[in-house]
């Protein structure tokens, strides 16, 4: 069997070779690269480690050590999950905060605010795609998180871009990408609401945009509402398509592993409603993510669909 030492240079080395256009990647994808339970994501030179199992535990020092000897590490950062419960510990370093760049594009990310930072990495290739397909356009970031996907499609060209999200401190987040761009903004692009009401509210008021982007939680609670995108994503692909002028395209993406390309395809087709698709392209995960969709920690299916 290969040594944890082994292994790690190897996946290092793997990852050394990727032509990824971001000093931003995931090292270690768990069970895809031969170490179910542990995942390693590097942010420029600072490092999060996520533990799924106490199996790796006893080998803290030794992965920091190989970590430190491969690369230079200013911050590195080790959360153990149990279910909802999760433990950090700061090995090296003393500030979370670090600018990644991905085809040129900067965000802040914070490796000590929970297990998202600010950026999902495994969306890198799919933010670029979208990104180049909005000059010009009117575009709709739903479920924006830390707008990264609305800084891509205004660094594009896009004429109008709107955030939203239901978390003032995220769109906060949000401007505060768009100012490391040197992009100025209106509070308009920035709307702090359910995405699924603001769709419901376009509709009524007959707000239509040329792209969509779709990336809703798995999860959420707001307001005494929950969102289930097993039970609501009919719905929410139903009121993007209502709301997509002629000729326009949508994103959308789930990491919700009960949930395949295939449901996807078959969810969309009952939402056109008279509708014509040009084209459907399945996306996922970069190729950082070794084993993508093989297992659940490392899960995404997607749509890219553009209309007629």
């Amino acid at each position: 069997m290969r040594s944890l030492a082994s292994n790690l240079h190897k996946v290092i080395q793997h990852r050394a070779a990727m032509r990824l256009n971001s000093n931003a990647l995931r090292l270690v994808n768990g069970a895809g690269d031969g170490m179910e339970g542990l995942l390693i994501d590097r942010y420029n030179q600072h490092l999060n480690i996520q533990l799924l199992s106490d199996h790796w535990q006893q080998h803290i020092g030794e992965i920091r050590g190989i970590l430190s000897a491969a690369m230079p590490v200013e911050y590195l950062i080790v959360k153990s999950r149990r279910g909802l419960e999760i433990k950090e510990e700061v090995f090296i370093g003393t500030d979370p905060h670090t600018t990644v760049e991905e085809f040129g594009v900067k965000f802040d990310v914070n490796l000590n605010d929970g297990l998202n930072c600010g950026l999902f990495l495994d969306m890198r290739h799919n933010r670029r795609m979208v990104g180049l397909a909005c000059k010009g356009k009117k575009v709709l970031n739903c479920f924006a998180y830390s707008c990264s996907f609305g800084l891509h499609a205004r660094l594009g060209g896009a004429r109008e871009v709107i955030n939203t999200d239901i978390s003032r401190k995220i769109l906060d987040r949000g401007k505060n990408n768009y100012q490391l761009n040197g992009l100025s903004f209106v509070e308009g692009e920035f709307i702090k609401a359910d995405s699924v009401s603001f769709l419901q509210r376009a509709f009524k008021k007959v707000n239509t945009f040329d792209v969509i982007i779709l990336d809703p939680p798995s999860f959420a609670r707001h307001e005494g509402k929950v969102f289930q995108v097993k039970r609501d994503l009919p719905k929410l692909i139903a009121l993007a398509v209502a709301v997509l002028n002629p000729g326009g395209s949508f994103l959308i993406t789930t990491n919700y592993s009960e949930i395949s390309h295939s449901d996807l395809e078959r969810i969309l087709a009952r939402g056109l409603n008279g509708r014509r698709v040009a084209q459907v392209q399945r996306v996922g995960q970069d190729k950082d993510f070794i084993g993508s969709n093989s297992f659940k920690e490392s899960y995404l299916a997607g749509l890219w669909v553009r209309f007629l």
